[in-house]
């Protein structure tokens, strides 16, 4: 059988004919010393799975029983343990963690854990310390300047989020370095995570939303800005309320409803977005919306852009969005976008 560049391999089944050295199959987790005339010096071993395992000398187990530890209590290095020591396997478990690291795993000596993107930070017995003391002393020691995501209490610990792995590491390296009032280390453990969780659109949350969104509407325009809407000051340090998530779309557009049938501008720039499942509605909530910037976000094929086929768009900006390396030219690039969003006459393109 050929495999991937070219390589063979040769499969042995057991049970069949043909030659087999020095390898024995049978069914059944069992140990059987042949009698029939056979080496009694070989012990024989089988699996359950019908593979064949190669027969073991008694002597050579004997050999290695002898020669493992000396009567004087000393070490006696076998021939295939050359180079690397029985007692030092600092380098081939280095290399392990390193592996395990990169693949976001934790590190079994620092207990970290790093991955491509999301870190929770999680700190230790954090709930009988000041969430401002503990941001800024970390902020004052951190290499890397970063922004804490939707700190939190949870039983004793408390917890936050960062979105990248630079920042992560930095923020683990201050670990132990600055004690509490009570003069005890603080202890930060760093893993890999998924988004932050998103804050539930009820109660506090959305008695901050409300304020958030009156600052950020515009009603001279009208235009709404929504860009970074995560990162607003007001909720970023306790919430996260990422637009990808149709609840928080859904929740802005109820709190707003009565001033979407006038808007005439949208923003919802630097956001993350892979699609516009979530701004679906527009198309019946906005029937005036001439500009939509949707700049900055990830959408990398053109078709999430016919959710919002329909509105009665004059300009819009696609900009830094990989769908715009799509197309070879700016003419396919025009009429790809004419095609599904009609009614738009005057583009910012890459």
């Amino acid at each position: 059988m050929t495999g991937r560049g070219g390589r063979t391999f040769n499969f042995i089944r057991g049970g069949g004919g043909g030659k087999q050295n020095n390898l024995y199959a049978d069914r059944g987790n069992e140990y059987d010393r042949r009698n029939d005339g056979s080496n009694r010096n070989e012990l024989n071993f089988t699996s359950n799975r019908n593979r064949s395992i190669r027969r073991v000398p008694r002597n050579f187990i004997q050999h290695r029983l002898d020669e493992d530890v000396s009567m004087d209590g000393e070490q006696q290095r076998h021939p295939f343990n050359r180079g690397r020591g029985r007692g030092n396997p600092l380098r081939g478990s280095q290399q392990r963690r390193g592996f395990n690291n990169r693949r976001g795993r934790p590190d079994s000596q620092s207990q970290h854990a790093f991955g491509p993107g999301w870190h929770r930070i999680i700190i230790t017995n954090g709930s009988q310390y000041d969430r401002d003391f503990i941001l800024n002393t970390i902020a004052s020691l951190s290499r890397t300047p970063y922004q804490p995501i939707a700190y939190s209490v949870l039983g004793p610990n408390s917890v936050f989020f960062v979105e990248s792995r630079p920042a992560a590491e930095a923020i683990a390296a201050c670990s132990t370095k600055f004690s509490g009032p009570d003069s005890h280390p603080i202890i930060l453990r760093v893993d890999s995570y998924g988004a932050p969780p998103t804050a539930p659109m009820i109660g506090p949350v959305e008695d901050r939303l409300k304020a958030t969104l009156t600052r950020r509407y515009d009603a001279s325009g009208p235009v709404l800005d929504l860009s970074n809407f995560p990162g607003s000051p007001d909720l970023v340090l306790d919430f996260y309320v990422p637009l990808f998530r149709p609840s928080v779309v859904m929740k802005i557009f109820t709190l707003l409803s009565d001033v979407l049938n006038s808007l005439l501008v949208l923003d919802i720039s630097n956001n993350r977005l892979t699609s516009l499942d979530a701004f679906q509605k527009l198309t019946t909530l906005t029937p005036n919306l001439k500009a939509l910037n949707v700049g900055n976000n990830k959408l990398r094929e053109i078709y999430p852009l016919d959710r919002i086929k329909g509105l009665p768009l004059v300009e819009i900006n696609l900009e830094q969005n990989s769908l715009c390396e799509k197309f070879p030219n700016r003419d396919d690039y025009i009429r790809s976008i004419q095609y599904l969003l009609f009614e738009i006459f005057n583009f910012q393109p890459t």
